[in-house]
C-alpha cells in the first residue's frame, strides 16, 4: 500500500478506508473552492467523484483556481479540472459541463446514485436547488462558501439538522430600467449603464444579432416605467446605439467624437425634453463641444488609476481606449467585459464618469469603479483552500468514518466558520459550533413533507389529475378539499372553486420529469383546528416499469395545528432571486437578458422558497410565464 493510502488507513482504519474507496460523491462547482476540494477528495482516496460546472475558465480565475492555466481560458472548468488532476488521481473522475438545475441532463434519479454531495457554488438559486434535492432524497450535503477572508462550511443531514434555507439569505439589489437609462442618481447606476448597455451594444455582439434581438423583444420589454414618451425615447436610443456600432465596425477613429456627441450631448438634450422626469429631480447638464475640444490637450499616458480624473481627462481617456477597442473589435469580432481587461474596464469607467458628471453624481477612480463593475469581493485563494479542507475533513464525520469520533446523533457534528465574519472572537480564526435542529418555520425542510412520485411513461399519458388527487387523498388521508399547485410552472391546477382541469391527463397538463406538485389541505378539521401537512412531490418518470405503474413515497403526512400567518410577498421575492450568496449582487430588471438566463436553465427547477404559501400565487391557466424579469451582473 502506497504512502498516501497508508496515511488514510492510519486515520480511518482499513474497514472505513474500503468504504471511502467505494464511496461515490458529487462535487457541484469546479471554481475557487471546487478545484481545491477536488484535489482534497482525490488525496483522501474517494473512489468515484462526479464534477459538475456550467462555466468556462476566465482570465480572472487564474490567480486563485490553481488547476487552470493561461492555455485553458475559454475551456470548460469541469473537464479541464479533471485533466489537471489525472496524473495523481486514483479516483474515477467523471466531469459534466451543464446546469445542475437542468432536469433533462440531471433528473432526480441521477442524484440517487451518490452517497454524499459537496456544494462549491457561488450561485444562490443553484445552492437552494441542490438543498431541495438533498431533502427529497435524504442525501447528506456539505455546503460551503467564501467571501474574501471569510468562509464557512455547513454539513446538512436532511430532516435532522438545519438545511441551507433554514436561515434567511440576503436578497440582491435591484434597479429598474428607467433609473439606469434616464434618471441615475448614484455612481452604480452610471456604471451599470456603461457596462451593461453601452459596452454590450458596441462591442459584445454583432450588428445583426442586436437588430434581431431588438425586434424580438421590443414588445415584451419591461421598461420600469409607464411613461410612453420615455419608453419611446429609450427605444430610439437603443436603435441609435446600433448605428454607433457601425462606427466601431468601420475602424474610423475620427468618428469617435460622434459617439461622444451622441451619448453625452444629443441624448441628454432629448432627455431634457421629457418634462415629467424633472418635476422633482435636478436636470442633467450635457457636455459641450468645448469640453471635447479641451480634452485633446490631455496626455493620457500620465493618468494614474488610483486618482479621480477631471472631466477633460475622462473624455481624453474615453477617446483613447475606444480607439484601442475599435481595433481589437475588427480582429476579435466580439469583446466581453472583463474587470481584469484594462481596456474594457477603462472604457466602462470613463463612460460612467462622464455620465456621472452630467447628472451631478460624484465620479470614481478606476480602482474604485473596478470593485463595482466587476461586482467583486476580492477572492482569496488561501480562504478557498482552508474551507475546502474543512469540508473534506468534516465529510468523514458526516459519513461516520472516524472510529475515535463516532457520531451518535447528527447534532454531534460541527459546522465551521471564520470568527471574523461572525464577530465572535478576535483571538481565534475559526468557530465550530454543533449543528442545530431544523428551523420549525423553514419552508424547505419543516413546513412541508417531501417525496418522489414515480410514474411510468404510459401512466403519465393516461392518468388524470382527478385520479391523482383521489390517490393522494386516500393514501395520506387528506380531506375532500385539496388544492394542487404546479410549483415549477407556478400554476394553480385545482382547488375548491377551480376544477376545470381534473379530467386532463398529466401529460395534457405538460407535467413530466422534474416538475414539482404541491398538495395542500384547504378544509382541515374545524373542531380540532388541525390540518394535514402540505405535501410536495417531485415527478420522476420511469421507463422500465409496467404501463400502469405509479408509486407514492412511503412517508407519513401528519396533522398540524393551523397557524395564522401574516400576508407576505414570498412569491414575488422568489421570482426575483438572482444569485450570489457570498457577494453583494446587483441585478437589473430587464426582459432581454432574463429570457437568455431562462433559456440557459430551461430545465424545470425547484425554486420555490415557501411552498406552503399558495395564496400569493396567481391562478394561471397557461404554462410558464415570466412575471418579473431579472439579470445578474457579473
Amino acid at each position: 500500500m502506497a504512502g498516501r493510502e497508508s496515511n488514510i488507513v492510519k486515520i480511518v482504519g482499513i474497514e472505513n478506508y474500503e468504504k471511502i474507496r467505494n464511496c461515490k460523491c458529487l462535487l457541484v462547482g469546479a471554481g475557487g473552492i471546487g478545484s481545491e476540494l477536488l484535489k482534497d477528495l482525490i488525496l483522501m482516496q474517494f473512489g468515484e467523484i462526479h464534477i459538475i460546472d456550467l462555466d468556462t475558465i476566465d482570465l480572472s480565475n487564474l490567480n486563485r483556481q490553481f488547476l487552470f492555466r493561461q492555455k485553458d481560458i475559454k475551456q470548460p472548468k469541469s473537464t479541464t479540472a479533471v485533466k489537471a488532476v489525472s496524473h495523481f488521481s486514483n479516483s474515477k473522475l467523471i466531469p459534466y459541463q451543464g446546469n445542475i438545475m437542468d432536469t433533462n441532463q440531471f433528473p432526480l434519479h441521477w442524484f440517487n446514485q451518490f452517497d454524499i454531495i459537496f456544494n462549491a457554488l457561488d450561485n444562490l438559486a443553484a445552492r437552494r436547488y441542490v438543498n431541495k434535492i438533498a431533502q427529497f432524497l435524504s442525501l447528506p450535503l456539505l455546503e460551503s462558501g467564501t467571501s474574501g477572508f471569510d468562509g464557512y462550511i455547513q454539513p446538512i443531514i436532511p430532516h435532522l439538522t438545519e438545511c441551507f434555507d433554514c436561515t434567511k439569505k440576503e436578497t440582491p439589489k435591484t434597479f429598474p430600467v428607467c433609473t439606469i437609462r434616464s434618471t441615475p442618481n448614484l455612481p452604480i447606476h452610471c456604471i451599470v449603464w456603461a457596462k451593461n448597455f453601452l459596452f454590450n451594444e458596441l462591442f459584445a455582439s454583432s450588428i445583426t444579432e442586436n437588430n434581431q434581438d431588438e425586434q424580438r423583444l421590443e414588445d415584451k420589454q419591461d421598461w420600469g416605467t409607464e411613461d410612453k414618451e420615455e419608453i419611446e425615447r429609450i427605444k430610439q436610443e437603443t436603435n441609435e446605439l446600433h448605428e454607433l456600432q457601425k462606427i466601431i465596425y468601420s475602424k474610423d477613429s475620427s468618428k469617435i467624437v460622434n459617439i461622444l456627441e451622441k451619448l453625452f450631448i444629443h441624448d441628454i438634450e432629448k432627455l431634457l425634453l421629457i418634462e415629467n422626469l424633472w418635476k422633482t429631480r435636478e436636470k442633467p447638464t450635457s457636455l459641450t463641444l468645448e469640453h471635447i475640444e479641451s480634452s485633446k490637450k490631455i496626455d493620457v499616458s500620465k493618468l494614474k488609476l488610483d486618482q479621480i480624473w477631471s472631466l477633460e481627462e475622462q473624455i481624453a481617456k474615453f477617446i483613447n481606449v475606444t480607439e484601442i477597442l475599435m481595433n481589437r473589435y475588427s480582429i476579435e469580432k466580439s469583446i466581453e467585459f472583463d474587470k481584469d481587461d484594462e481596456d474594457t474596464l477603462e472604457f466602462v469607467v470613463t463612460a460612467a464618469n462622464i455620465r456621472s458628471y452630467i447628472f451631478g453624481i460624484s465620479m470614481k477612480s478606476v480602482f474604485d469603479s473596478k470593485q463595482i463593475a466587476g461586482n467583486i469581493i476580492p477572492a482569496i485563494a488561501t480562504t478557498n483552500a482552508i474551507i475546502a479542507g474543512l469540508s473534506s475533513i468534516v465529510s468523514l464525520r458526516v459519513l461516520n468514518l472516524l472510529n475515535y469520533a463516532n457520531v451518535k446523533k447528527p447534532t454531534d457534528i460541527n459546522m465551521a466558520f471564520t470568527s471574523k465574519a461572525s464577530n465572535i472572537s478576535n483571538q481565534r480564526y475559526l468557530s465550530n459550533p454543533n449543528l442545530s435542529k431544523p428551523n420549525c418555520n423553514c419552508a424547505v425542510c419543516s413546513k412541508v413533507c417531501r417525496g418522489v412520485l414515480e410514474v411510468s411513461t404510459v401512466k403519465l399519458q393516461t392518468s388524470t389529475l382527478g385520479e391523482l388527487i383521489e390517490l393522494i387523498r386516500t393514501t395520506f388521508k387528506y380531506p375532500n378539499d385539496v388544492s394542487v399547485l404546479d410549483v415549477s410552472g407556478q400554476r394553480l391546477l385545482a382547488d375548491f372553486d377551480f376544477d376545470d382541469l381534473l379530467d386532463k391527463t398529466l401529460e395534457d397538463l405538460k407535467l413530466g420529469e422534474g416538475d414539482v406538485l404541491l398538495f395542500t389541505d384547504d378544509e382541515g378539521d374545524e373542531d380540532s383546528n388541525q390540518f394535514r401537512k402540505s405535501l410536495e412531490l417531485y415527478i420522476a418518470v420511469v421507463s422500465d416499469k409496467s404501463d400502469d405503474y405509479i408509486k407514492l413515497p412511503s412517508i407519513e403526512v401528519p396533522l398540524i395545528e393551523k397557524i395564522e400567518e401574516a400576508e407576505s410577498n414570498d412569491m414575488e421575492e422568489e421570482i426575483n432571486i438572482a444569485t450570489n450568496a457570498n457577494e453583494e449582487t446587483i441585478i437589473l430588471i430587464d426582459e432581454e437578458e432574463a429570457l437568455e438566463l431562462d433559456k440557459q436553465s430551461k430545465g424545470k427547477r425547484l425554486e420555490r422558497e415557501d411552498s406552503s404559501d399558495k395564496d400569493n400565487i396567481k391562478k394561471i391557466r397557461t404554462t410558464n410565464t415570466i412575471e418579473d424579469d431579472i439579470i445578474e451582473l457579473d
